[in-house]
């Protein structure tokens, strides 16, 4: 009678312990998480300097990171600095032709995730910040920063440990209004890189 009795405790207590732990893990993915990452990659420019199409940048490389709130795990907010370089060319450039320019791409975002069981997340990023463009190699060369709009996609992988192997490409778009040029300015950093979230 005490071993039915016995068997019948134990059994009614895994029956309540076993949802609160599996509750517990799957809620651990959900939890909010300060997230840092760097990245790496190339700059290229969708659209000519001109309506003419005969001045454009070449496509050059970037470098950056951020640091975000992961809120969940599909919503998160972050800032990011990126760093390019690249030349411009073209019979229309004027004094830029053959001349290397330094961009500095800075804002904030929401970045929209959907994780799935493979441990992959594809996102959606979208937010707003500015372009600064300068001719380092030009002591002359009147630095200036102009509004963006920014919105990309990426795919993200995340191990157990909190660390995360991505690859995105983010477009910033603004306004051009120097050298001659009165144009929108669209640029695409792709690029790939590693991230680390300190669960909170």
């Amino acid at each position: 009678m005490l071993t039915r009795t016995a068997k019948s405790i134990a059994a009614l207590a895994l029956s309540l312990v076993i949802p609160v732990a599996l509750a517990a893990q799957g809620s651990t993915g959900s939890r909010p998480a300060i997230v840092i990452f760097g990245q790496g990659g190339g700059n290229s420019a969708l659209t000519d300097l001109n309506q003419a199409e005969t001045a454009k940048f070449r496509t050059g490389w970037t470098a950056g990171g951020g640091a975000g709130l992961q809120i969940n795990q599909y919503v998160g907010v972050r800032g990011t600095f990126d760093i390019a370089k690249s030349e411009v060319e073209g019979v229309g450039a004027g004094s830029l032709n053959n001349q290397t320019l330094t961009q500095y791409f800075y804002g904030g975002e929401v970045q929209l995730r959907y994780p799935t069981a493979s441990g992959i997340a594809p996102y959606l990023l979208l937010g707003a910040g500015a372009v600064t463009v300068d001719n380092t190699q030009d002591g002359t060369f009147s630095r200036f920063t102009k509004f963006a709009g920014r919105g990309g996609l990426g795919l993200e992988y995340v191990t157990r440990s909190g660390v995360g192997l991505f690859a995105q490409g983010v477009a910033s778009a603004y306004k051009l209004e120097r050298f001659g040029f009165d144009k929108t300015q669209a640029d695409i950093l792709w690029t790939a890189g590693l991230s680390y979230r300190f669960q909170l």
